[in-house]
């Protein structure tokens, strides 16, 4: 099972990963931007600690 992963930007919506070229990135269709893969992995695990 997939972990849910969270915006950076709104904290709301769930983003959608994309797979191109072997390169993982994330779409927010809540802020209609892409968005690196480090920057949603940074943000879930900071919120996992809390």
């Amino acid at each position: 099972m997939k972990e849910k992963l969270i915006c950076p930007d709104c904290n709301q919506q769930e983003v959608e990963e994309i797979n191109a070229c072997g390169a993982s990135n994330y779409f927010c269709n809540n802020c209609k931007k892409l968005i690196s893969s480090r920057r949603v992995k940074e943000k879930n695990v900071a919120k996992e600690k809390e």
